[in-house]
């Protein structure tokens, strides 16, 4: 199982002011189940949490039929396989991961996306200070791009960056696990987490690209102040791409040392460096 820890947030409405409270909780991959912490939700949000609840059981049922092919049972055949020591790669359930879009659910909601991206709920004209943008480029963009990283390395070289076959795992002081008696510690995913046979790849190895529905002069304003970030981006570990509102949601991608160029203006330049090289 590959569990990933989210959270969800509570809002409260009253006649004088709005009360967020964000808890915790647990994504099992293997399954599509989403356990609730919710010991510490008050009773005043009781009514909002059913709701939630209920919503995530429907959205199990669908993840599951999509991700099985099936229309029957599909939450039941999911915890088969999870369970079942005969399935060895039941934790395909981040794999193929490629991108990151950030905006609001009305972008995204009539295409099927494959299961490939992740997606961050954003709706730029209620973030008048741009905190919110700037806390999910900084959070769960930067996570997004460690979850990337993982799979990509464990693709590439899984003898070097993987786990190696879960066949001939050994567990080490509880905290790890080496391949047969002995050698270094397995630092990545396991190789049926990755590829679909001995010799064909599950995962596709691709680096992480962030489409984000915002003003540019937003993400610009986040970027010119976290070195980290630019540097995820200067050096190709992260292709962005703003969706811009202001502009008639131009597309406008990041290059290199903080400059921009449109769509359009890539293709041109793309077709022109072709040419040259003819």
């Amino acid at each position: 199982m590959i569990s990933s820890n989210i959270f969800f947030t509570l809002n409260s409405l009253s006649y004088s002011h709005i009360t967020c409270r964000e808890n915790k909780a647990e994504h099992n991959t293997t399954t599509d189940e989403i356990l609730l912490f919710d010991a510490e939700v008050p009773d005043s949000h009781r009514e909002q949490l059913q709701k939630l609840k209920l919503n995530l059981v429907k959205t199990q049922q669908t993840a599951t039929q999509e991700r099985l092919a099936v229309t029957k049972n599909s939450v039941d055949l999911a915890h088969k396989k999870a369970n079942n020591w005969g399935e060895t790669r039941p934790e395909w359930g981040l794999a193929k991961n490629a991108g990151f879009i950030v905006g609001p659910r009305e972008l995204t909601k009539n295409h099927n996306l494959d299961g490939r991206c992740f997606l961050h709920s954003y709706d730029w004209e209620t973030d008048e200070n741009g905190k919110a943008l700037k806390a999910i480029m900084q959070g769960p963009m930067v996570v997004t791009q460690w979850l990337n990283n993982h799979y990509y390395f464990s693709t590439v070289d899984n003898k070097v960056f993987g786990g190696g076959s879960k066949i001939t795992h050994n567990i080490t002081g509880k905290f790890g696990v080496v391949q047969g008696n002995g050698g270094d510690l397995k630092m990545g995913l396991p190789l049926q987490s990755v590829m679909e046979s001995d010799l064909e790849m599950y995962h596709q190895p691709l680096r992480l690209s962030v489409l984000i529905q915002a003003p540019l002069s937003r993400v610009s304003a986040v970027l010119a102040r976290n070195e980290h970030l630019k540097n995820l981006l200067d050096n190709k570990w992260i292709y962005l791409m703003v969706m811009d509102p202001l502009e008639a949601n131009t597309i406008i991608h990041y290059q290199q040392k903080f400059s921009w160029v449109t769509a359009n203006q890539e293709s041109a330049t793309k077709k022109e460096v072709e040419m040259m090289t003819l």
